[in-house]
C-alpha cells in the first residue's frame, strides 16, 4: 500500500505553555486519512488561561464553557483509533517534538499506553526539503497549496498537516519510498542536512525579468491566492531584494516566500501612482501578509466643533476630522477637562503620573509663557496656542508637514515609560511635555485639514504628471473635475488611507524639490 493511502492519524495539540511540567493540554484535534470530519475538543482547565496564550491559540476563557475532562476526551480518541486504525496506528504530527512530551505526560497520568506511534512531518521535511526557507506548519502547508489563514486552533493545524502529508508522500514516492517501512528506514539512513542556500518555489527568471520602473507587485500562492501586495520605485529591484541574503532574515517574510509560486505586477508611471494603487489593492484583496493599510478594526474619529463628542463617521454635527482614532487628541482633551474640573487627570500623558506634579508642571508651563489657567477655557483655545507655535516652528526650522503623524505614532514617540521608571520628573520636565503635546495636537489637527483639502484637487507635478481627485477618488486624466467643498460624509477608511498616502507622497516630492501646483 502506498504511503498516500496508508491509514494514519493526524493529530495536533494546543497547550497553555511550552512544557508539560508547567503547562497543560488546552485543545486536541484529530482525523484519519479517510475521515472527512476533524474531531476536536477543549480540555477543562484548573486555572484561567493566560491572556498571551488566549491570543496565540485563539481560545478564549468563554470558549472553555464547552470544555470536557481530559480522561473523557482521551477515551474518545482511543475509541477513534481502535475503530479506524487498529492496534498499529501511526499519528502524523507536524513538529512532534512539541506534542510528544505532552502526550507522554497525559498517558502516564491516565496510566494508559499511548495507542499510536508518532511520525513527524517536520523531521521528514528537514531531510526532503533542506533548503526551503521555512518548514513551519503555515509556510510548509502553503508551499504544498493549503490556503493561508490564521492557523491557531488545533483543527486548523490538523487540516494543514493533512496537506503537508499529502505533499511529502507524493515527493517521497518519486524517491521510491512507498511504505511506512520504507519511510522509517529512510529517516534512519538520511541525516539532517544543514541548509546551504535558500531555495524558493518562485522561478528565478520570473523576478529577474521584471522591469526597472515603478509599480505594484503581488505575491501569489500555488493556488492563486494573493499573499502580499507591495509598491516599488523599481519593480525589479524591490522584488529581487526579498530573495537576497541568508542571515538574520525576517521569519515571517521567509514563511511568506516559502508559499510564493508566482508574481503579478502592474507597472505605472510614477512612485506616487504606485503608492495610490497599492492602498486600493490592499483593500480589495486583503492579503494575509500585509499589515499596514488594511481596514481591520480601524475606525476614524470626527469631533464636533467644541470637541465634546465624537463619531466614527462624519455627520452635520461631527465634521472635524478625520482623526486616525479617538485617542488622536487625548492629552489635550484630558487637560481641558482637568482645568474645568480643577483636578488633574493622572493619565493625561498616557502613563499614570502624580496629579499634584501634573498641576505644578502646568503652572510652570503657564508662567513660562505668560498664560493663566483661564487662558485655556476650551479645547479650541489649547489648539489655538499649539497652532501658533507649530506655525512659528515651521517658519523658523522649516519643519516638514510629514512630521505631523497619527496619534498612535505620537504616543510611541512620547512614550517615556522607561525614563519615568529611572528618572524622577520635575515640574519643568512636565512643562516641556505640555509644550510638545500642544504642538503635536496642533500638527495632528492641521493634518486633518490638509487631508480634507486633498479630497477634491487638480495637481500638476513638474509639468510631467497631472492628478485629479474627486471625493477622494483618483480620476482619469481626461475626466472633468467638479468644484465642491471637501466633506468626509459617507467616506470610509479606504478614502482616509488613500488621502494619507497622497499626502505623504506629495511631501516626498516637495523634499525632492519637485514643483507641485494645485490648479
Amino acid at each position: 500500500m502506498s504511503l498516500l493511502k496508508t491509514p494514519v492519524l493526524f493529530l495536533d495539540l494546543q497547550t497553555t505553555g511550552a512544557k508539560p511540567d508547567t503547562a497543560h493540554i488546552l485543545e486536541i484535534a484529530w482525523a484519519s486519512l479517510a475521515s472527512e470530519h476533524i474531531e476536536s475538543a477543549l480540555i477543562e482547565q484548573v486555572e484561567d488561561v493566560p491572556r498571551r496564550i488566549q491570543f496565540i491559540t485563539g481560545i478564549y476563557q468563554k470558549d472553555l464553557e464547552a470544555a470536557r475532562p481530559l480522561p473523557q476526551v482521551f477515551a474518545d480518541l482511543r475509541s477513534f483509533v481502535q475503530k479506524h486504525l487498529g492496534s498499529e496506528a501511526v499519528a502524523v504530527i507536524h513538529f512532534a517534538q512539541f506534542e510528544r512530551p505532552f502526550l507522554v505526560d497525559a498517558y502516564e497520568k491516565l496510566q494508559e499506553e499511548m495507542p499510536f506511534s508518532i511520525l513527524c512531518t517536520h523531521e521528514i521535511a528537514k531531510r526532503l526539503l533542506p533548503n526551503l526557507p521555512t518548514r513551519g506548519i503555515k509556510g510548509l502547508a502553503g508551499y504544498f497549496g493549503c490556503p493561508s489563514g490564521e492557523l491557531k486552533r488545533a483543527a486548523n493545524h490538523v487540516q494543514a498537516t493533512q496537506v503537508i502529508w499529502q505533499g511529502l508522500t507524493t515527493a517521497l514516492a518519486e524517491k521510491g519510498i512507498l511504505s511506512l517501512a520504507d519511510l522509517e528506514q529512510w529517516l534512519q539512513d538520511t541525516p539532517k542536512t544543514a541548509r546551504v542556500k535558500y531555495e524558493y518555489p518562485l522561478p528565478k527568471e520570473k523576478r529577474l525579468s521584471l522591469p526597472k520602473q515603478p509599480g505594484v507587485y503581488r505575491m501569489i500562492s500555488r493556488w492563486g491566492e494573493v499573499l502580499y501586495v507591495g509598491k516599488a520605485t523599481s519593480l525589479h529591484d524591490r522584488v529581487n531584494s526579498y530573495f537576497r541574503g541568508q542571515k538574520n532574515r525576517d521569519t515571517r517574510k521567509l514563511e511568506m516566500l516559502t508559499q510564493v509560486w508566482d508574481l503579478q505586477v502592474t507597472p505605472v508611471g510614477s512612485p506616487l501612482e504606485a503608492a495610490l494603487l497599492e492602498t486600493d489593492e490592499i483593500k480589495r484583496l486583503d492579503p494575509p501578509y500585509n499589515i499596514s493599510l488594511k481596514t481591520g478594526r480601524r475606525e476614524l474619529c470626527f469631533f464636533n466643533k467644541a470637541f465634546t463628542s465624537f463619531r466614527n463617521e462624519a455627520d452635520e454635527e461631527h465634521f472635524l476630522g478625520p482623526f486616525a482614532n479617538a485617542l488622536a487628541l487625548d492629552s489635550i482633551l484630558k487637560l481641558s477637562a482637568s482645568l474645568q474640573d480643577k483636578s488633574f487627570d493622572e493619565n493625561i500623558f498616557y502613563e499614570p503620573m502624580d496629579a499634584a506634579l501634573l498641576a505644578e508642571g502646568f503652572q510652570v508651563f503657564c508662567q513660562r509663557h505668560g498664560f493663566t489657567p483661564q487662558t485655556f477655557c476650551s479645547v479650541r483655545s489649547i489648539l489655538a496656542v499649539g497652532l501658533n507655535w507649530y506655525r512659528q516652528l515651521q517658519e523658523e526650522e522649516e519643519i516638514a508637514d510629514s512630521e505631523a503623524t497619527d496619534t498612535t505614532e505620537e504616543a510611541e514617540e512620547d512614550n517615556d515609560t522607561e525614563e519615568l521608571l529611572e528618572i524622577e520628573l520635575t515640574p519643568e520636565d512636565l512643562a516641556d511635555k505640555y509644550e510638545r503635546h500642544f504642538i503635536r495636537s496642533a500638527a495632528t489637527y492641521l493634518r486633518t485639514k490638509r487631508l480634507t483639502r486633498l479630497l477634491n484637487v487638480h495637481i500638476q507635478i513638474d509639468d510631467k504628471m497631472t492628478l485629479k481627485i474627486q471625493n477622494g477618488k483618483v480620476l482619469q486624466p481626461e475626466a472633468s473635475l467638479q468644484k465642491q467643498k471637501g466633506s468626509w460624509k459617507d467616506l470610509s477608511i479606504d478614502t482616509y488611507d488613500r488621502m494619507t498616502v497622497l499626502f505623504t507622497e506629495l511631501n516626498k516630492l516637495k523634499d525632492q524639490n519637485q514643483k507641485i501646483d494645485f490648479i
